[in-house]
């Protein structure tokens, strides 16, 4: 990646994380870059010194990791007082809250989409 991509990315990450959440706008430049990042990874090629039969996650695996991160979630929003018992997201809010962190986190998830799509 070229350091003009990288400056326009951070730029582009600072500018969608400081629009108003669950709004519109947020909510298309959201799903927009989503895509771009998706259809850019795959754009790329694969490494050639890849070995050719790595197998992928399987199916099951995730299936598992979503269902103990829901099932932390609901048990720990139905109990008592929050404060002892944090759920996902309010551990999310805490860090989440300052700008540079969303930032940051919205290019991870861009990254993570580019390599997703490159799959």
């Amino acid at each position: 990646m070229t350091g003009t991509a990288l400056a326009l990315g951070l730029l582009a990450a600072w500018w969608a994380t400081g629009l108003r959440p669950f709004t519109l706008p947020a909510a298309a430049v959201t799903i927009g870059a989503g895509l771009a990042a998706l259809a850019v990874g795959a754009r790329r090629p694969r490494p050639a010194n890849r070995p050719p039969n790595i197998p992928a996650p399987d199916i099951r695996l995730w299936a598992l990791l979503v269902l103990a991160l829901g099932a932390w979630e609901l048990a720990a929003f139905l109990q008592h007082p929050r404060v002892d018992h944090p759920t996902l997201s309010s551990l999310a809010d805490v860090v989440l809250r300052y700008h540079p962190a969303r930032a940051a986190a919205f290019l991870a998830w861009l990254g993570l989409g580019a390599g997703l799509g490159r799959q």
